[in-house]
């Protein structure tokens, strides 16, 4: 794995791609323990919205200087207001990734389960609709990761990625201003992301901290910006309307080798200029190697 994988696990839904691996002492230390079981729970403040809890659960195999791994995010609607709709997310992820020498390449693909609550809707007649929104979700996608060693315990690594989401939902059918029915219906849409980590990696194999940035441009955010890219992947569902948007991420992480078994990893993300407002989310992800 790349040093960015500790401070910008991109590709994955949170911090657990089983952390960086420094040297020939870190790469014996994955030989011994190939597997780590990854756990986390955080929080994301959506402006105007709602403070959306999730959790989730991962593994990971190292094989070599390659991984393959698996996890299920929940998210929860929190403390919905606004225009938000309460809603709970189900996310399967496995994804894969590899390193060449100072270049590493990670992939995933999700597949998840929206469930909003239901709506319901009154006719002039009495007679009432009931609108279910609740659809699924998938991304697919990847990140080009170059890290650039900046003297003995300082690391520079440029990333780039592109992901791929859709989610499907429904809309309320109308005449005039009376709702008839429902419509089923998908958003699509494709997100481009640059960016750049800065990392320390604390004495002793103890452990690291890290600084990133990030630019993304999505071509419809009604089906993207739902997962930040930079520093710890947090999810984040948004509602927003059916349009093209570019905004900043900066995240500040931080991870701590308890033992050479257990490990802490600490992430705050902000974005800057979300267009549907921006977000802050803080997760804190519990580490076992075995």
């Amino acid at each position: 794995m790349s040093i960015a994988s500790r401070i910008l696990p991109a590709a994955f839904l949170f911090a657990t791609s089983g952390g960086a691996t420094f040297g020939s002492a870190a790469c014996a230390a994955e030989a011994a323990r190939p597997w780590s079981l990854a756990v986390i729970g955080g929080l994301t403040a959506v402006q105007s919205q709602s403070d959306q809890p999730f959790a989730g659960i991962s593994l990971r195999r190292a094989l070599g200087n390659a991984y393959v791994r698996g996890g299920l995010t929940w998210v929860g609607s929190g403390n919905a207001r606004g225009l938000a709709i309460p809603a709970d997310t189900w996310l399967g992820t496995i994804g894969a990734g590899t390193s060449m020498g100072a270049v590493s390449l990670d992939g995933y693909v999700n597949f998840g389960q929206r469930k909003f609550n239901d709506a319901s809707f009154r006719r002039p007649d009495g007679t009432r609709v009931l609108l279910d929104r609740s659809g699924s979700t998938f991304g697919i996608g990847g990140t080009a990761t170059w890290d650039i060693a900046v003297g003995k315990d300082w690391f520079v690594s440029p990333f780039a990625a592109l992901d791929y989401n859709s989610v499907d939902f429904a809309v309320a059918t109308r005449v005039g201003n009376v709702v008839t029915g429902s419509l089923q219906d998908k958003s699509d849409g494709v997100t481009g992301t640059g960016g750049v980590g800065i990392s320390y990696i604390l004495p002793g194999e103890g452990g690291s901290l890290g600084l990133s940035a990030a630019f993304s441009h999505a071509s419809n955010l009604a089906a993207v910006g739902q997962i930040g890219r930079t520093g710890a992947n947090l999810p984040r569902f948004v509602d927003s309307g059916t349009a093209p948007d570019s905004w900043g991420e900066i995240a500040a992480t931080t991870s701590f080798d308890i033992s050479p078994s257990v490990a802490i990893d600490l992430s705050l993300v902000q974005t800057i200029g979300f267009a549907f407002g921006d977000t802050t989310a803080g997760s804190a992800t519990l580490r076992f190697a075995f």
